[in-house]
């Protein structure tokens, strides 16, 4: 009651304590519900300041709410006041690498802030826009900063399936991956510096990651365990400091671009393709996304009316890979270098080339998780979700070696995998029947998965987060030396545990 009337006098109708109104944000779209004390939405980056500063003088502490469609249960409210910063959307600037900028005033809309954007960049001669960024809020969509950015054909290049409801400021704060990582990296490399506060309501950034280097093929390239103090508040999960500007990199929205799903005898064959495809096309590989022969099959089940694979007969074969490639130039036919790669140094069989439109390609790739979801009710056996990640050296093998292990264990389980083979990442659901729910094994097949994946050097937290979910295998699986590390940087910017407390176990961490 102290926190609801003090928060409330403090900040009125942007506190909200109305079940109805609540309930959105209780309710994440995957895993149970919480519950909350009040639902705190701030108007201004000053608001923040002081939710924050209230939040430390009276004990409160806030879990974050962005899209909630994140796997490891950071945003599901266990009492705590859910923090939601999707009113902070307006766009400030973009600028250009010589320093000049396109200033937009409080409170414009994108359409307004479009139109305004190409009238100054016409006026200034449409100047080289290499090396662009634009300024902008948090809560900002990432698909309202591309619409924008469309009218002078630049790009904030996040591409995954939440876009509509996915924020700047939550993708660079959990170093969001997404389809093109392979080309652009995560999001927290497309931000050129973030600002907000720290847990205890001091001033934080400008922070930046720096830009994208491709890994060597035996490092991972995507790993959200690990929290590079560097990086500041980007790339954190939402557990030092809240993001409220950030500042993005542009990339040139590409001349033309083509696309083709390839079906392959395993992820081993898909990897050394991969490799072949890198010789090739170098930095112009946009996307290298898998699906396992049992996504496309639920894809079709589920979602059969809206996608079709771009086959004459399906190949019997257990993996499909999305390449798709990328160019800067008016007169280049991808076309035809697409298809004499596939035919010629990747050695695929006509027959295993799918060719379709890139939204059609990408529509399959997109309906795993929503056909996953329909399954789930459907079925009501339960589902365990898992994001792992490990190097591409070894991604191949690592994915043969955790089926054939997984169907050990249990051979009636829907194993569902798909995602981004480019960088190494991995989505896996597991999917029980009615007959027979997931969860009588869901701690012998939890184990499993950490455990292959800790064998072959990777992560089993790659870029959702760790949150709660992970927070034991965290506690139990990571050196005490960089546990220390990891609690002495949440002591000196959130002493208190106003953020995020139960994230990465961070409640029992600093108690030790």
């Amino acid at each position: 009651m102290i926190a609801a009337t003090t928060l409330s006098e403090a900040f009125g109708h942007c506190y909200l304590t109305d079940p109805e109104r609540c309930r959105p944000y209780e309710v994440p779209e995957r895993g149970l519900p919480g519950y909350s004390s009040g639902v705190l939405l701030p108007d201004t980056p000053e608001q923040v300041w002081q939710a924050l500063e209230i939040a430390n003088r009276e004990g409160l502490s806030y879990v974050l709410s962005a899209g909630r469609t994140g796997l490891v249960e950071a945003q599901r409210p266990q009492g705590e006041v859910v923090l939601s910063l999707e009113r902070l959307r307006e766009v400030k600037a973009f600028r250009l690498a010589d320093g000049r900028g396109c200033e937009f005033a409080p409170g414009i809309g994108i359409d307004e802030a479009r139109r305004q954007l190409l009238a100054w960049w016409t006026h200034q001669g449409r100047p080289e826009l290499a090396g662009a960024t634009v300024i902008a809020e948090a809560g900002l969509a990432v698909d309202a900063l591309n619409e924008l950015l469309g009218a002078v054909g630049r790009m904030f290049p996040m591409e995954m399936g939440s876009t509509a409801t996915a924020s700047v400021g939550a993708c660079v704060a959990n170093a969001s991956a997404g389809a093109n990582a392979v080309c652009y990296g995560t999001a927290a490399h497309m931000a050129a510096a973030a600002w907000g506060y720290w847990g205890d309501a001091s001033e934080a950034g400008p922070c930046s990651a720096g830009g994208w280097t491709r890994p060597a093929v035996d490092e991972l390239a995507i790993d959200s365990m690990r929290l590079p103090p560097a990086w500041g508040l980007a790339g954190s999960q939402g557990v030092f400091g809240l993001i409220t500007r950030v500042e993005l990199r542009t990339q040139a929205i590409p001349q033309s671009r083509e696309g083709v799903l390839l079906a392959v005898d395993g992820m081993p064959e898909a990897m050394a393709l991969l490799s072949l495809a890198r010789a090739e096309f170098g930095n112009g590989i946009e996307e290298f996304e898998f699906l396992s022969r049992s996504a496309v099959e639920l894809v079709l089940r589920r979602r059969g009316g809206d996608v079709r694979l771009p086959f004459d007969a399906t190949p019997d074969l257990p993996y499909l890979v999305l390449l798709q490639i990328r160019s800067d130039r008016e007169d280049e036919t991808l076309a035809e270098r697409l298809y004499a790669f596939c035919s010629g140094a990747g050695g695929i069989d006509d027959r295993r080339i799918g060719y379709a439109p890139l939204p059609a390609l990408k529509k399959i790739r997109h309906s795993v998780t929503e056909a996953s979801n329909l399954e789930l009710r459907a079925l009501g056996g339960g589902r365990l979700s898992f994001d792992t990640a490990t190097p591409v050296a070894r991604f191949g093998a690592y994915l043969h070696k955790l089926a054939t292990e997984l169907r050990r264990i249990r051979p009636d389980v829907q194993l569902i995998d798909f995602g981004h083979a480019g960088v190494g990442g991995a989505h896996l659901h597991l999917l029980g029947s009615a007959d027979r729910s997931v969860a009588a094994d869901a701690a012998e097949l939890t184990r499993c998965v950490i455990n292959i994946t800790l064998d072959a050097d990777g992560t089993f937290s790659a870029e959702h987060g760790v949150g709660p979910k992970w927070a034991d295998e965290m506690l139990s699986c990571t050196p005490a030396a960089r546990l220390q590390e990891l609690a002495a940087r949440k002591r000196r910017y959130d002493p208190r545990l106003v953020l995020q407390p139960r994230s990465f176990g961070f409640d029992r961490l600093l108690k030790v």
